[in-house]
């Protein structure tokens, strides 16, 4: 049967947009359902904070009256400003394996881009690189951790097959609880701590709001060499810190400050995947319950986010990070912490893993074509 591509342009249009992952992986064990509540606010102009920097396209393709898959294209001004003005994004991208349906899918949100005049597109990035973003390559034989992408492996043939070649690996790195920590470290950990003026501090949920504050100003100097980072905007960081201060972890959340004045965090949250599987997309009536429930036996965390101002790396702090959360994890009853995601050129970061004796578990790939 043909292949239909439509543009998403009523609500109900959008409905099954938004549903259409739970055909995919219909017998999937290891995929865990968005918020459907969630994804409506997330991808509404009117209430997503995407669309104050960006505009974005849907489409759907139907096989009959059947939808198969979806995919977004989207502009993100933002990048355009500490990047470059040619490149624009497609995401959201799902699929069942047709050839045909991912092919002409790409091409409605290609050929939308090149009308507006760009000249690449990359992608998966659903909106942007900090979002649910890139193909899992590597790691598929369990669950993601929360705010990760997990798809089919066919997802990848699909992208080259339609004459997309990649253009970034990013890595999941993971620490268990049994990992055998090299004195050495704790050596530099204690000689960090031994500097005039310095020290690592756990998180205050009572200065949640300043840290926050703290937190968007490291991270957007701190990142700003990595691939494809642009800095958040007030807005992104005022909702994001609502998100996370359901699953953030203070104890193991860590600011190192020098002289009073922070240069450095380490942001660890609870991995509520397990729990938010059970949901299946709903809070109500009953989904809620269930996360509170199944919450109580989360036993991973993700470090999600680490940085430390540019003039004071090289200093160590990094390490001290680490040690004190693998260190209180432990003790805490955590079993494993995963490390991500960390972009393949930052090869300092990932040798302190390896050093750690973290392993290299999940691979996420973007992928690009000229227009």
């Amino acid at each position: 049967m043909a292949i239909r591509i439509k543009e998403v342009e009523s609500k109900s249009e959008l409905n099954a947009f938004i549903r259409l992952p739970w055909q995919i992986y219909r017998q999937d064990p290891y995929w865990v359902p968005p918020l459907i509540s969630d994804m409506r606010k997330f991808l509404n102009p009117k209430t997503g904070s995407f669309f104050e920097f960006g505009e974005a396209c849907y489409w759907l393709a139907y096989e009959g009256d059947r939808p198969v898959g979806r995919i977004s294209g989207h502009i993100n001004h933002q990048y355009e400003k500490y990047h470059d003005p040619l490149t624009g994004f497609f995401g959201f991208f799902e699929c069942q394996n047709h050839p045909e349906a991912a092919a002409q899918l790409l091409d409605a949100a290609s050929g939308w881009l090149h009308r507006k005049g760009k000249t690449r597109v990359l992608g998966p990035l659903s909106f942007s690189l900090y979002d649910v973003s890139g193909v899992l390559y590597e790691g598929f034989d369990s669950l993601p951790v929360i705010l990760l992408a997990y798809n089919p492996p066919y997802y990848n043939d699909l992208l080259v097959q339609a004459g997309f070649e990649k253009a970034i690996d990013w890595y999941a790195f993971l620490v268990d609880k049994d990992v055998v920590l090299k004195p050495a470290y704790r050596r530099v950990r204690d000689r960090i701590l031994r500097q005039k003026g310095l020290k690592i501090v756990p998180l205050s949920m009572k200065e949640f709001p300043q840290r926050v504050r703290q937190v968007g100003r490291i991270f957007s100097d701190a990142w700003m060499e990595n691939w494809g980072h642009v800095p958040m905007t007030d807005r992104q960081i005022e909702e994001l810190a609502k998100e996370l201060k359901l699953v953030v972890v203070p104890e193991l959340t860590y600011f190192a400050e020098v002289e009073g004045e922070c240069i450095g965090f380490s942001l660890s949250i609870k991995d509520l995947n397990p729990a938010l599987q059970k949901a299946n997309g709903r809070l109500f009536p009953f989904g809620l319950a269930k996360i509170l429930w199944h919450s109580r036996k989360v036993h991973r965390l993700r470090t999600i986010a680490m940085g430390v101002l540019k003039e004071h790396r090289h200093r160590g702090i990094d390490v001290a990070f680490y040690l004190n959360t693998i260190e209180q994890g432990v003790r805490m009853g955590y079993t494993d912490s995963e490390c991500s995601m960390i972009v393949e050129t930052n090869r300092r970061m990932i040798g302190a893993l390896e050093d750690l004796n973290a392993r290299r578990y999940k691979t996420y790939r973007f992928y690009q074509k000229g227009l």
